[in-house]
């Protein structure tokens, strides 16, 4: 039903949602979810050979600096 709505009325006005819906989830969750499950195009699995060559140089190049 989430995913349906969004597709319908967009991604925004998340205070609306679980009213317009019937889903039993708090507005505050509603965006978690559809940002971390729903959303098209998330890529799930492991990582390719291509990623994971990148992820090493990455490291080598800038360390284990955390982001500010």
């Amino acid at each position: 039903m989430l995913a349906s709505y969004i597709q319908e009325h967009g991604a925004g006005n998340w205070r609306a949602v679980p009213t317009n819906t019937g889903v039993m989830r708090c507005s505050k969750s509603c965006p978690l979810r559809w940002t971390n499950y729903l959303q098209p195009g998330i890529k799930r699995g492991n990582f390719t050979e291509q990623e994971e060559k990148l992820i090493v140089h990455l490291q080598a190049l800038l360390g284990n600096r955390s982001l500010p």
